[in-house]
């Protein structure tokens, strides 16, 4: 009830100061004449932005049908979002001063840190401290992903064992898909980020699991709620931080005697063996001149450790819920994986998955008919921006690029309402030769992680998610295993997700069922 009060209450006090602020704007220029107008087209504007919260892909998609090909604008209870769907339009988007359009800015808006993470505080820019993070994902993370591949390999064995052991009369067991694959990629996540010792640690994955859901949850509420009510709507939301202290209690020991070895270690020029995880990357990309503390370096690892699971979780389970509805293409995959496989084995520990061209085409289908979230590439201004075609985004506005409208566009795609899982091998297989390649947009073979303008779904630029090549190998490092292993389907063929903005999330009931092949028993 409380959170149903705080809902209904800020939503409506964000309206009313909505319309408000104009008033108050025009009485103090004395531009009276103009008032009523002016009320009456923020009304407008704002109840549509309201209908946003509940139909945000759906507006969307409506308004750039309309727009054929030209910038629109879609008002949302906060602010307006400027959509750009033009190549020239797009790459001045990617090259305008981080100082005047803001990736961390709106990161800041969505998450509200300073309530979401323990007090954690943000600027509107992110400085140059925080370049090295980008390396030690981008390229340190990377370099290692043949090493941790056959452990990734084996916790997700283990867990898909673990979370299917009780089975029913029929030889299936049942399980709700986006809750066991948000558990399964925590568990991955955590040895990859913080270690074996910790991603042992029940107490210590239970809060890892629990903080980006909390941090979501919370942030949402946040952003409808009154400032007067915030202090309380946090501490009710989050449990008084339950998650985060827990994380802060197990993780300051560590990163306090990491600190002091490489401080050890700089000031005596001397080598030392550390450990190959992302939580000491993160530390020895760090800005060494003036060192952060060890609560600062928690709060950036814990901003790091929440994006890589929240939006990996809920594309991964799209991926599954597509395998378990398009059934026939288990067995083309499934062979595929078997010809690839080392020595014959079916095990994917040393598998190749770049090999793999047709899971990768399956994978990219699943997210081109299922994005977790209508848009990508958001821009928050810092001060007004006028792009070079006129177009405009006042301050305070984001500027988006409205990936889900464009990846179902007929123009860009055949028969984009389809799911056609081949897709984009056939089409790559076009390319190599030379061919025209049926619409798909790509002028050049391309796979999940090819982060251009048709397929932005990871951010362009320097920008671009540095992770993607460690997602792309859990969710098919996920999918191999279940095809190997796993005979799957899902009764549920209702209402797959729930809207809330832009993000399209995967519903928590729909359940799959799975039972042991029995070449696997």
């Amino acid at each position: 009830m409380v959170v149903l009060f705080v809902l209904i209450s800020g939503t409506l006090c964000l309206f009313v100061l909505s319309l408000l602020r104009p008033l108050v704007e025009e009485v103090r220029k004395g531009n009276l004449s103009t008032l009523g107008k002016r009320i009456q087209h923020r009304f407008v504007r704002r109840i549509n932005g309201l209908r946003y919260l509940l139909a945000g892909p759906h507006i969307i998609d409506h308004e750039y049908s309309r727009a054929g090909g030209k910038p629109f604008t879609i008002p949302t209870p906060s602010n307006d979002h400027l959509m750009i769907t033009s190549t020239e339009l797009i790459k001045e988007l990617m090259s305008a001063p981080h100082q005047t359009l803001s990736l961390h800015a709106v990161a800041k808006e969505m998450l509200q840190p300073k309530f979401t993470m323990y007090g954690f505080e943000w600027q509107d820019q992110r400085g140059v401290e925080g370049t090295g993070f980008v390396r030690a994902l981008r390229s340190l993370l990377t370099s290692h992903l043949p090493q941790f591949q056959p452990d990734l390999d084996r916790i997700i064995r283990l867990a898909l064992e673990d979370e299917l052991k009780t089975t029913g009369s029929d030889g299936f067991a049942r399980a709700q898909l986006f809750p066991m694959i948000k558990r399964i990629v925590t568990r991955v996540n955590c040895f990859v980020f913080f270690g074996e010792e910790l991603s042992n640690n029940g107490e210590f994955t239970e809060a890892a699991l629990e903080l980006p859901q909390t941090i979501i949850q919370t942030a949402e509420l946040l952003r409808v709620s009154p400032a007067f009510l915030r202090p309380l709507v946090t501490a009710i939301a989050t449990r008084r931080h339950r998650a985060s202290r827990i994380l802060f209690r197990y993780l300051e020991p560590v990163v306090k005697e990491r600190l002091a070895k490489r401080c050890a270690a700089d000031q005596h020029a001397a080598k030392q063996d550390v450990p190959a995880d992302c939580m000491q990357w993160l530390i020895d990309t760090s800005p060494r001149k003036d060192p952060w503390s060890p609560s600062r370096m928690i709060g950036e690892i814990m901003a790091i450790w929440f994006s890589s699971v929240h939006q990996l979780a809920m594309t991964a389970t799209f991926v599954v819920e597509d395998l378990c509805l398009h059934r026939e293409y288990m067995e083309p995959l499934r062979q595929e994986v078997e010809s690839f496989a080392p020595e014959g084995s079916v095990h994917t520990a040393r598998l190749d998955v770049s090999k793999l061209t047709l899971l990768d085409s399956f994978v990219k289908e699943s997210i081109r008919c299922s994005n977790a979230d209508a848009i990508s590439c958001r821009r928050k201004a810092l001060q007004t921006y006028v792009f070079r075609d006129g177009s405009r985004v006042e301050k305070d506005d984001w500027v988006c690029i409205p990936q889900r409208a464009m990846m179902r566009d007929a123009q860009r795609y055949s028969d984009p309402d389809k799911f056609d899982g081949f897709r984009f091998a056939n089409a790559n297989g076009l390319l190599r030769l030379g061919q025209t390649t049926d619409k798909v947009p790509d002028k050049d073979p391309s796979t999940i992680t090819t982060a251009t303008v048709e397929w932005p779904i990871w951010g362009l630029g320097n920008t671009a998610c540095p992770g993607r090549f460690y997602a792309s190998l859990v969710m098919k490092l996920l999918v191999t295993q279940i095809l190997t292993e796993w005979e799957c389907e899902t009764p549920d063929t209702t209402q797959r997700h729930m809207i809330w903005r832009s993000s399209i999330v995967p519903r928590e009931g729909t359940v799959g069922l799975f039972r042991k092949r029995a070449s696997s028993q």
